[in-house]
C-alpha cells in the first residue's frame, strides 16, 4: 500500500534531480571516495527491505531405505558400547588437579574457610 504523498508522480523525477544536484553540492567538500562510498550506502538502504523476507520452503532430502534406523540391539559405532560404570567428572579430574597443585604449591594456598 503507498504511502499517502502531496507529491505528484510527474514531478518525482524533476524533483529528484534537484536533490541529488543539491547534496552533491553538498558533498563536494568530502574528497571522490568519501562521495562515493555515501552514494553507494544510500542506495543500500534504499534497496534494502524494511521487512524480512518470506521464509522460503527448504528441500525434502529423501533418505534411501537402507539407512533408516535398525531395531537390532547390537551397539553401533555411531553410539558406541554402552558405559560399564558410571564416574563422575570430578573423580577423573582429581589426580590432575592434585598434581597441579603439588607441582605449584605456592600459588594455592590452603583456604581455612574451606575446611
Amino acid at each position: 500500500m503507498p504511502a499517502e504523498s502531496w507529491i505528484a508522480p510527474d514531478d518525482v523525477p524533476a524533483l529528484a534531480v534537484e536533490a541529488t544536484a543539491l547534496i552533491d553540492a553538498t558533498l563536494r567538500r568530502l574528497p571522490e571516495a568519501d562521495r562515493v562510498a555515501f552514494w553507494a550506502s544510500v542506495r543500500k538502504c534504499y534497496n534494502t527491505p524494511y521487512n524480512d523476507p518470506k521464509p522460503r520452503a527448504l528441500p525434502r532430502v529423501r533418505m534411501p531405505e537402507s539407512s533408516k534406523f535398525s531395531e537390532s540391539s547390537e551397539p553401533s559405532e555411531a553410539t558406541g558400547p554402552a558405559p560399564t560404570e558410571s564416574t563422575t567428572l570430578s573423580a577423573l579430574a582429581a589426580p590432575a588437579l592434585a598434581s597441579v597443585m603439588a607441582a605449584l604449591p605456592g600459588v594455592f594456598s590452603a583456604e581455612p574457610h574451606a575446611a
